[in-house]
């Protein structure tokens, strides 16, 4: 998993917030890929997950850092070498608990 440097990790975070309302709470997911942009600024995030019927895929973010704004940019199938693979070098996503 590659992440940039950058010295917006409030961002990240709030962009992983922002993830974690868009899966179930006991769906794996795995973030395999994040870059900081900063002529956005923005962040891409790259994760895979795997959905109710038991299918793996790869997603794509982008998280726009002055509007705090989440925007899916993709969707692509995976087999299951690649999910191997992204669930052993990738970071889980974490704890979707929610408050309310």
């Amino acid at each position: 998993m590659s992440v940039s440097a950058s010295p917006d990790t409030a961002a990240l975070a709030a962009c992983h917030e922002r993830l974690r309302v868009v899966f179930a709470p006991d769906q794996p997911v795995f973030i395999t890929d994040e870059v900081y942009d900063p002529v956005g600024p923005l962040w891409r995030v790259t994760l895979v997950h795997r959905d109710t019927h038991g299918n793996w895929y790869r997603r794509r973010y982008r998280y726009d850092v002055p509007s705090d704004t989440l925007y899916f940019a993709g969707e692509q199938p995976i087999n299951s070498d690649d999910a191997r693979a992204a669930r052993r070098t990738g970071r889980p996503l974490g704890a979707r608990g929610r408050s309310g």
